[in-house]
């Protein structure tokens, strides 16, 4: 057995068990993420698999749907931690990738004698691997040493895989190309795993339940907000602000026109309802009751109707029941005419946050 062929098996191994590893972690975490990734690293070593059985059909189309899944697995990441992907970078993409994928293969037909378009699928998937390690960028912030070690083997990898068409024709490269694949393959599952097992990913922060905390909606004046955040200020409290001065401990998302890591936009409503069910099913999982706080209710209300921002806070409110969790809306009553008040409390069925 040849070294390339042992490197090829334990690539596939790896991936098979970090496939498997990842959908036992989607089964008890529910993440979309989990389970987007865990057919990446099954779709790839499927490819593996037709490469070594000379099956040629299908290292193109496993290459792609792994391409896919990886960069799907990458979207849902950033959907379910409420990180927006700059809509510059968006256009960018949008204009860039198409571009790219014609321009590589052009250059692939004209300085390789003996195309091989099977081959050519591996640098083709290697451009959106690498556009998805860029996308990964943004969750540095979140995960700021595993997020930044996948980010940059991720690209590694993609261009690793835009180099193969060109050199594995190259006898004397092969070796050297396929050991390079090999650690990747083997720094990747290693980078993949610890995101996915980082306390971060994995559950809320657990913390002592300060009395304050009870379950249901509240509806609190701005004069009363100094109070909870003394109280909740070493609890993990997930909150949707104008501002970010909130105790260090607190995941605080702005709600802002400015795009940013984290940043929401007004008229964004789905992002924080995603975010919510994400924290609140954490929560639950840990046996703690997750606190969400919504301050900027009267912003919101300038960029939606009333009826949309009712219908945001009824979503929050049911999840508040499902998982028994505990929300706090910042609320100046006069911001409101008295019908919409007399709404807003009947739908939520609010306590007293006084």
């Amino acid at each position: 057995m040849n070294l390339l062929l042992v490197g090829q098996l334990l690539s596939f191994l790896l991936k098979v068990t970090a496939g498997f590893v990842l959908l036992v972690s989607w089964r008890s975490y529910r993440r979309a993420s989990l389970l987007l990734w865990s057919l990446f690293f099954f779709s790839s070593s499927l490819s593996l698999f037709s490469e070594i059985h000379g099956f040629s059909f299908g290292v193109p189309v496993f290459q792609a749907l792994g391409a896919s899944f990886l960069a799907s697995g990458v979207v849902a990441l950033l959907d379910e931690e409420a990180v927006g992907f700059p809509i510059h970078s968006l256009r960018i993409a949008a204009l860039a990738l198409p571009f790219t994928v014609s321009a590589y293969v052009i250059v692939y037909s004209e300085f390789v004698p003996e195309t091989d378009p099977f081959q050519l699928a591996y640098g083709v998937s290697g451009i959106f691997y690498a556009f998805a390690g860029a996308m990964l960028g943004s969750v540095r912030r979140l995960y700021p040493r595993s997020g930044t070690i996948l980010s940059a083997v991720v690209i590694a990898h993609g261009v690793h895989k835009m180099d193969y068409p060109f050199l594995r024709p190259v006898e004397w490269f092969a070796p050297i190309g396929f050991a390079i694949g090999a650690v990747l393959n083997a720094v990747e599952v290693v980078a993949f795993l610890r995101v996915v097992f980082s306390e971060r990913f994995r559950a809320v922060e657990k913390a002592p339940r300060p009395e304050i905390i009870k379950r249901g909606v509240y509806l609190v004046p701005p004069e009363r907000l100094k109070h909870y955040v003394e109280a909740l200020s070493d609890f993990p409290v997930l909150a949707f602000a104008r501002r970010s001065d909130f105790p260090e401990k607190w995941e605080v998302h702005l709600l802002t026109t400015v795009e940013g890591p984290g940043n929401i936009g007004p008229t964004q409503l789905h992002r924080i309802i995603d975010r919510v069910r994400s924290y609140l099913a954490e929560a639950h999982r840990e046996n703690a009751t997750g606190v969400v706080l919504i301050d900027g209710l009267e912003y919101l209300l300038m960029y939606n109707d009333f009826r949309s921002v009712l219908r945001l806070l009824a979503t929050l409110a049911d999840y508040m029941a499902l998982y028994g969790g505990m929300l706090i809306v910042v609320l100046d009553e006069r911001s409101l005419d008295e019908r919409q008040l007399k709404t807003l409390k009947q739908v939520l069925n609010v306590g007293d946050g006084r």
